[in-house]
């Protein structure tokens, strides 16, 4: 068996020299190498956000419930990009399927007033000018839901969902 492996090695190892003997024939060749562009997502300082817990004590409303969360966008080689929603977000009660949130609106912007609503279409961004080869824009990712419908002691509990977005870079 060792004897086939070192004469398939032997074969293998006089077409390599042989094709290195080969000459192109003066023929210029130029090679370009592109760089393809590459989001990173992350919030500042890196790492992502294990849960967001959304709060009620923000205005007058108290079956509101809010989160904002600041996101750090980083784009090698470019600056415009996408973002979306996979899936509408669905906040269950943990042991009740029939308790669920409703969601009013989960937004991306770069600050609060500028915020615009995600949906499955994708809705369009810009990284500031960018210094060197990387852009770097700051956002609030926000989501706003409201309570279920119910008694107010049935209501109480843990509920939980997938928030799962789509960052895409233009190209």
């Amino acid at each position: 068996m060792w004897q086939r492996i070192t004469g398939a090695v032997l074969l293998l190892w006089g077409h390599a020299t042989g094709a290195a003997d080969i000459a192109l024939g003066g023929v210029p060749v130029s090679i370009m190498l592109t760089d393809r562009p590459k989001i990173t997502v992350e919030k500042p300082g890196g790492g992502w956000y294990d849960t967001l817990v959304l709060s009620n004590s923000a205005g007058s409303d108290i079956t509101r419930y809010q989160a904002q969360v600041p996101i750090q966008v980083s784009i090698r080689n470019e600056r415009e990009f996408t973002v979306s929603l996979v899936e509408p977000l669905v906040l269950m009660h943990e042991t009740d399927s029939t308790l669920a949130f409703t969601t009013e609106r989960v937004g991306f912007g770069t600050n609060s007033t500028t915020l615009q609503t995600l949906g499955t279409t994708p809705v369009s961004f810009s990284n500031p000018v960018q210094a060197g080869d990387t852009s770097t824009g700051s956002y609030l990712l926000s989501v706003v839901a409201r309570q279920p419908m119910g008694v107010l002691g049935t209501l109480s509990g843990n509920y939980a969902g997938k928030l799962v977005l789509m960052f895409e870079v233009k190209v």
